[in-house]
């Protein structure tokens, strides 16, 4: 059984929201979107086990999602958040960026891994790093 994961998040954003002026503490219209398409996802995938995000409150700047037994998901996954990226590259002009890392691994073995994250969501998170090393606006997706 093998779990899918999923990473994401606001480029360089401090910087972003100190330039533009928008509040830190709250929802601005980057972290409000981001929000927004991360809470859709998750209506689509109930069965997906939320380790960080999304945040009402303050608006959602990064998200960690593990959906187990969730391979045979990754290409629908991979086309929602490819299209979240494009729609935010075409909002917000390529002022404010999305990375996303998705990965297939191993399901969570114990509990703890199920509510902190497991394999997968490390390989989520790797494949993350690789988008950020990208420059932004990048899906990279590890299987």
């Amino acid at each position: 059984m093998r779990s899918l994961a999923v990473a994401g998040d606001l480029d360089d954003f401090g910087r972003v929201v100190e330039e533009k002026g928008w509040p830190s503490y709250s929802p601005n219209p980057a972290t409000g979107m981001l929000t927004e398409e991360l809470e859709r996802f998750l209506s689509l995938h109930p069965t997906a086990l939320v380790i960080k995000g999304p945040d009402r409150e303050r608006g959602t700047e990064e998200f960690l999602v593990e959906i187990p037994a969730g391979e045979h998901l990754l290409e629908d996954v991979e086309a929602y958040w490819r299209d979240v990226v494009r729609r935010f590259r075409e909002r917000f002009e390529g002022e404010v960026t999305l990375s996303v890392g998705i990965a297939v691994g191993p399901a969570p073995g114990t509990r703890r891994d199920a509510v902190e994250g497991g394999p997968a969501s490390e390989l989520a998170l790797k494949a993350l790093r690789m988008a950020k090393r990208e420059g932004g606006d990048t899906v990279v997706v590890l299987r």
